[in-house]
């Protein structure tokens, strides 16, 4: 599993915990470019579709024999998760990671999300089609750093994180990228599993509950379809899936961590203090958790996966990150385990019924009356 972002006030940031992966928001808006929304619609769209453009279908890859043992390895596996997804988990079938571009990157693009200094209230950017999102991808670096660098002189909190992969929700066929090669099992089982997801249920709905809703959602099934594919390969009693549970284990503790250093600076932001005083509390809550975390670690931990991230270089964007993706992880484990039976192809479909019977309304709302 991949380690967790760092980097200067965490823009440029590195690998992290969460999903690297966002919605193809881009790619969306490209097919809507008749709208001339924007330059920006049109520009990122443009881009992806050139990206696009050079994918090679997963079976002449594997029939040519130049095609490096390691790239060969990821699309067998990557092959062996999908149509897992598909038959055990109930995931829809489509086009999704059948083919390969070939790019000298490390990442995909880089996507930039702002959350209010002495707050959590998310920037939203608004798109045709979908809606506002908390999030806006550019395939350029230096784009994505004029941007955030745009936002934190308005006062916002900033970070700028790179994304491995997209999902267009179906109405493309999204490739995987040479440079997921270099990526575990564990990881590509993960990242497949989240985008088939979004593919399978997505809530819409902007500037609320919906985003979350479908962040929290993927992240749950990537994680535990992760663990059943790996079982699925190794058996129960591997080794593998032995070290894909500590993975997540750590990697939950690592966002509990964050979710209670969220909740300590939330009560300050909601208190009576002035801007200036709440600016300090900040800075003593964040410097005070980082000495924490250095001293409880061997504790809460069991690798050194996390050891050297700087707690005290956190930002409320990077905070709210983990909101966004697993605000309520305790909510999808009852309701998986209690109405579910731990069976992930039921959990799927009580999910997409429950979806469906909202119309657009809260599906949580819906699975804690089911638990109850």
């Amino acid at each position: 599993m991949r380690k967790p972002y760092s980097g200067d006030y965490i823009q440029a940031v590195p690998r992290t915990a969460l999903p690297a992966s966002a919605l193809l928001i881009s790619a969306l808006a490209a097919l809507s470019a008749l709208l001339l929304s924007s330059c920006y619609v049109t520009g990122q769209g443009a881009r992806y579709m050139a990206i696009r453009s050079r994918a090679i279908p997963v079976e002449r890859a594997l029939a040519d024999p130049r095609t490096p043992g390691p790239v060969r390895a990821l699309l067998e596996r990557a092959a062996s998760v999908r149509a897992f997804a598909e038959s055990r988990i109930g995931l829809r079938q489509t086009r999704n990671f059948s083919s390969i571009v070939e790019l000298e990157a490390d990442h995909l693009a880089s996507v930039v999300s702002a959350c209010a200094e002495l707050g959590f209230t998310r920037h939203l950017w608004t798109y045709p089609l979908v809606g506002a999102l908390p999030y806006r991808g550019y395939f350029d670096q230096k784009e994505a750093d004029k941007e955030a660098a745009r936002l934190k002189k308005l006062g916002l909190d900033v970070i700028v994180r790179p994304v491995d992969a997209f999902s267009s929700l179906g109405w493309l066929s999204d490739p995987l990228f040479s440079f997921m090669a270099s990526y575990g099992e564990e990881d590509i089982a993960e990242l497949v599993i989240h985008e088939m997801t979004h593919a399978t249920v997505f809530l819409k709905g902007s500037g609320g509950g919906a985003e979350q809703f479908n962040e929290e959602l993927a992240t749950f099934v990537g994680r535990e379809g992760a663990l059943e594919w790996i079982a699925s390969v190794h058996g129960e009693a591997s080794s593998e899936l032995a070290s894909a549970r500590a993975d997540l284990k750590d990697a939950e503790a690592f966002s509990a961590w964050l979710r209670g250093t969220a909740s300590q600076l939330a009560s300050v932001y909601s208190g009576p203090l002035s801007d200036g005083e709440k600016r300090e509390r900040k800075a003593a809550v964040l410097r005070d958790r980082a000495a924490e975390y250095r001293d409880r670690y061997p504790e809460l931990f069991q690798s050194d996966r996390y050891r050297d991230f700087p707690m005290e270089r956190l930002n409320n964007a990077y905070l709210d990150l983990y909101r966004l993706y697993e605000g309520e992880p305790a909510l999808y484990r009852d309701f998986y385990e209690k109405v579910c039976g731990s069976d992930l192809r039921r959990f799927m479909a009580e999910i997409g019924s429950l979806v469906a019977k909202t119309r657009g309304g809260d599906p949580k709302a819906l699975m804690r009356a089911a638990i109850d």
